[in-house]
């Protein structure tokens, strides 16, 4: 296949379809429920570092600087308060099902136009029955945090869904025209919250009769080998390389992607930290502040390293993008780069822009997975720079220096097509000057 239709497949055949799954309602009901657990799970992440300073005691020498003497009493007051300082943590990030199946409900129902709070209402009675049973008058929270993030997922959806399918079906009580709205919304919902509360449950107590697990184990069990794939090196390179795929095409990678893969990351570095909370080895590589923080370097395509490349540039349009770009790269943000350069169907930054990203992402996964850098438990917000970034989400220092050797990695990888590209537009910003001239000797 040529070049030119390789381009053309990408903007004829590719894009279109990674467009409709962008907008597919679902996937984006998903992402931005799950977006809109971020607060809570920054909360929790505070905790988190508060709960584990950085230093381990058993390493620190006889005669420790003041850096490490101030880290050990943080150590000693955080051992002390434990669970006052996991008391936010536990209220956040333990009960995450809840925040997602509320969100993800109330996404959902905004685009099927349904009432928002019947729909919270449903999807939260639906969860609950199957996620959390009650023993002895006590609920279980078990399965309340990231173990039942994917039970929440598919309950958000289905029980909207069949909301609507009721709704439409007109399965409900209709009050008279003079009773007020709000009792008659109450009512309005009374059928459909008993036949979703008969169907769940029922369903619930087939697996746990077949089984001898509840729902969210199930799930849990059968997405098990869907969650191995992703956290594997062939799952950081397939989504990255997906996501500068359809960059290069002008679709939000990030955004696509992240329908996709974000309950898979979410999840892990959740249960991460619930593994580093209960003091046992951290499980999962693949992680959303991995995501943030070791593949996509200030910002998509891992162009933080092409920016300072711009700024010495001979070309006054890149070096104009540099200065302009600089100080959002560093907070991971680059739509300047992306569109300003531009790396959208560029063929000259065309494999840069598409295959550092996968490649810096893949050797970033066996640093850590050899135990050379530790796995991510914490997510501070993905606008943190990098280097910080990764050193306050795994809480050690080698993964701050992890990501500025793969950003100069990248850098030099960038060079030999940033050098093409530089080449070709200071040629052009020549003879753009040299018609200058010869028309203003002309008009003379």
């Amino acid at each position: 296949m040529g070049k030119n239709k390789f381009f053309d497949f990408l903007e004829n055949k590719f894009m279109p379809v990674m467009g409709q799954i962008s907008n597919q309602r679902h996937l984006r009901a998903v992402r931005d429920g799950l977006i809109s657990t971020i607060p809570f799970t920054i909360v929790g992440s505070a905790a988190l570092i508060l709960r584990f300073p950085p230093v381990d005691p058993s390493r620190v020498g006889s005669n420790p600087n003041f850096l490490i003497r101030l880290l050990l009493v943080w150590k000693s007051w955080a051992d002390a308060n434990g669970d006052a300082i996991m008391m936010p943590f536990q209220m956040t990030m333990a009960l995450l099902g809840i925040f997602a199946v509320i969100g993800i409900s109330y996404s959902l129902a905004k685009t099927y136009k349904l009432n928002p709070l019947s729909s919270i209402g449903m999807g939260l009675m639906s969860y609950l029955l199957v996620s959390a049973p009650a023993t002895d008058g006590t609920l279980s929270m078990a399965y309340l945090d990231a173990k039942g993030l994917f039970t929440a997922i598919i309950i958000g959806i289905l029980s909207v869904e069949l909301l609507k399918f009721l709704e439409e079906r007109e399965i409900t009580i209709k009050m008279p025209d003079g009773v007020p709205p709000a009792v008659a919304s109450s009512f309005a919902t009374l059928i459909p919250a008993f036949i979703l509360m008969t169907i769940f449950y029922f369903i619930s107590l087939i697996i746990q009769s077949t089984t001898g697990m509840l729902l969210p184990q199930a799930i849990m069990a059968m997405m098990a080998p869907a969650v191995n794939a992703v956290d594997s090196p062939f799952g950081v390179f397939f989504f990255a390389l997906l996501c500068q795929l359809l960059w290069f095409t002008g679709i939000h990678g990030a955004s696509t992607v992240g329908a996709i893969q974000q309950a898979f990351l979410d999840q892990n570095w959740m249960r991460n930290a619930e593994l580093r909370v209960a003091g046992e080895s951290m499980k999962y590589v693949y992680t959303t502040p991995f995501w943030s923080y070791f593949v996509v370097i200030g910002g998509s395509g891992a162009t933080l390293a092409l920016v300072f490349l711009y700024l010495k540039s001979r070309s006054k349009q890149l070096k104009s993008i540099g200065k302009l770009s600089l100080l959002p790269s560093l907070f991971n943000i680059n739509e300047p780069v992306i569109f300003g350069s531009p790396l959208v169907l560029n063929p000259i930054m065309f494999i840069p822009f598409v295959f550092v990203q996968p490649i810096l992402g893949v050797i970033a996964y066996f640093v850590v997975k050899f135990g050379w850098v530790g796995k991510a438990f914490i997510n501070p917000p993905w606008t943190t720079p990098a280097p910080i970034g990764a050193f306050l989400s795994t809480l050690d220092w080698r993964a701050g220096v992890l990501v500025i050797v793969l950003a100069a990695l990248g850098g030099l990888m960038y060079y030999p097509f940033f050098k093409a590209y530089e080449k070709q537009l200071v040629d052009k910003e020549r003879e753009e000057q040299q018609d200058d001239i010869a028309e203003g000797s002309i008009s003379l």
